[in-house]
């Protein structure tokens, strides 16, 4: 798969011509067709967090995570009607140009200073799946893997741009698919069947669907993981730049929204088997916890552990799975460094500049910047190897700052009024909440000063020198001196940064005085709100131009 993946990146890197413009690099020249670039789009959503966390995390805490299926369905719809028609037709490099174009100046570069911050902490965690994985299967170092890994990631992506990095993350999602699938059928079989396995499921406790409890303590229940995770979700799709990187990538509209169905069709094909992959591990182990037995020393090690006993006879099979878990991650990656190396060179290095820079030249230091940002990534990996669970993580990482992105963005779109300093000041005020209380939380819980109930784990059934013991936990444990703020489950916290960043934006907006409707461009804002906007004669949004084939034309 590496190999593979190098080949393409040389083929659009070095025979088609090096993706030697800006729009070459970060758009492919808009003549992307709509199978890679839908697969793109589902490989860069479902990373190595979802292969081996999701799974992990059913197993440990049981199935109410499932309810994730819920905000998948409302996350497209917002996206299909609210923001997708605005940010299309606009055909921004950088999706925050829309934050100038609407608010100010400060407003784009602290937004887009919040996206490159959060996505330099997600990437880690990302990585760090698939390299436990490699290492659980092949014996390998961790610390051996991650940079070959991510050394191939970044060559690949550097030099062939956004053409290469949507045709292996078509490869890989391929593969993704095939991998998981695989590995589900294999388990249902050895665990007995499906029938079996529900049963099992059923008889310790991991059945949990509608915990309607609205305690924002609770670590999850049917509230936070459909609703909860609805902000992620829409940070990653709605108004993800990388997302619509590739929407806009494509010709038309019509291909974008036909992208976005089978973005979602694709993230259940991936979501549920590792949701159900969950339980059929259960119903391997359930009266001898891997964990418990000492046969693994953490959570996360549990799928690829499975993955070892149920294809043990089947020469080849765990290389397959590991390719897909590696496969999530590389996608997962690749997409990350060509859209921050795009934002930040659009939003923070061109403005500076006295006199724009020749084609080549940008593009070279676009290239620059994927270098220096996979190698901050993979210094980065050796610290998420510290923390705990890899989805608990990747909720907390991206609940820094998802609440006020998609704050200052829903501001934007939906809020006419909203002006940009209600927009800065909420952005802030969310941010800062969030991570007051995201860092409270993850502190305490590596100190243990929070202890959130595992479902019932046995070993009574295993063999060797095992001690014989159930384990049952119940209740969350709260020590003495965590705050009250520290005790909210982090799975909530980014839908409480997002409500800041209306409540204050709005509130700030009518105190400073809101935008003049009249002086309010539609194509800036929803066409759901347009109703709410004077009938008049507007000036087009003015853009500049860019370069496609060599021709200078209007965007």
């Amino acid at each position: 798969m590496l190999g593979v993946s190098l080949l393409i990146g040389l083929y659009y890197g070095v025979y088609k011509g090096g993706q030697n413009t800006v729009t070459e690099y970060l758009l492919g020249n808009k003549q992307m067709s709509l199978f890679p670039v839908t697969m793109s789009l589902i490989s860069s959503q479902i990373s190595g967090v979802t292969l081996l966390g999701v799974p992990t995390e059913i197993y440990t805490y049981g199935s109410q995570y499932a309810a994730v299926i819920l905000s998948n369905i409302l996350v497209a719809l917002v996206t299909l009607v609210i923001f997708l028609p605005v940010f299309y037709k606009l055909q921004l490099l950088s999706l925050f140009e829309y934050l100038e174009l609407r608010f100010s100046k400060s407003v784009r570069v602290v937004a887009s200073l919040l996206y490159v911050v959060s996505t330099i902490l997600f990437i880690p965690v990302v990585i760090y799946g698939p390299a436990l994985a490699v290492n659980q299967v092949t014996g390998l170092d961790i610390h051996l893997v991650t940079p070959i890994v991510c050394s191939v990631c970044i060559v690949y992506t550097t030099m062939g741009g956004l053409k290469a990095v949507v045709w292996t993350d078509a490869v890989q999602g391929v593969t993704m698919v095939f991998a998981v699938l695989a590995v589900v059928i294999l388990g249902v079989i050895r665990a007995g069947g499906i029938t079996a396995i529900f049963q099992k499921a059923s008889e310790g406790d991991r059945l949990e669907f509608f915990n309607m409890d609205p305690d924002p303590k609770l670590r999850l229940t049917f509230w936070s993981s459909a609703f909860g995770m609805i902000v992620p979700w829409s940070t990653g799709i709605s108004v993800g730049p990388a997302a619509y990187q590739r929407f806009n990538s494509l010709p038309s509209l019509k291909q974008a929204k036909v992208a976005l169905f089978w973005l979602t069709v694709g993230i259940y094909m991936l979501l549920v088997p590792s949701l159900f992959l969950g339980l059929v591990i259960y119903a391997m182990y359930k009266d001898c916890d891997p964990l418990s037995s000492k046969a693994i020393s953490r959570p996360d090690q549990i799928v690829p552990y499975f993955v070892l006993d149920v294809t043990e006879n089947i020469k080849g099979l765990p290389a397959i799975f590991v390719v897909g878990v590696c496969s999530a991650a590389l996608s997962t990656m690749s997409t990350g460094l060509n859209t921050m190396a795009g934002t930040i060179y659009e939003d923070f290095i061109e403005p500076c500049l006295k006199k724009k820079l020749s084609d080549e030249k940008a593009s070279s230091i676009l290239k620059i910047l994927a270098v220096i940002i996979g190698a901050v990534c993979v210094s980065l990996v050796f610290m998420v190897e510290k923390l705990g669970a890899i989805i608990q993580i990747s909720n907390s990482f991206g609940g820094v700052t998802a609440g006020a992105i998609l704050g200052i963005f829903t501001l934007g779109v939906l809020i006419p009024p909203a002006n940009a300093k209600g927009a800065l000041v909420g952005g802030i005020a969310g941010l800062c909440a969030t991570s007051f209380m995201i860092v409270g939380s993850q502190l305490s819980l590596t100190k243990e000063l929070i202890k959130y109930p595992m479902k019932t784990v046995s070993t009574m059934g295993c063999t060797g020198n095992v001690t014989r013991l159930i384990i049952n936990e119940t209740e969350i444990i709260f020590e003495e001196g965590v705050w009250p703020i520290h005790r909210i489950s982090l799975f909530n916290l980014g839908l409480v940064g997002f409500a800041i960043v209306l409540i204050v934006g709005i509130t700030v907006s009518y105190i400073t005085g809101p935008t003049t409707l009249g002086l309010l461009n539609p194509d800036l804002v929803s066409p759901l709100v347009h109703c709410f906007l004077p009938k008049k004669d507007y000036k087009p949004v003015q853009l500049k131009d860019v370069s496609i084939n060599g021709n200078n034309v209007k965007k």
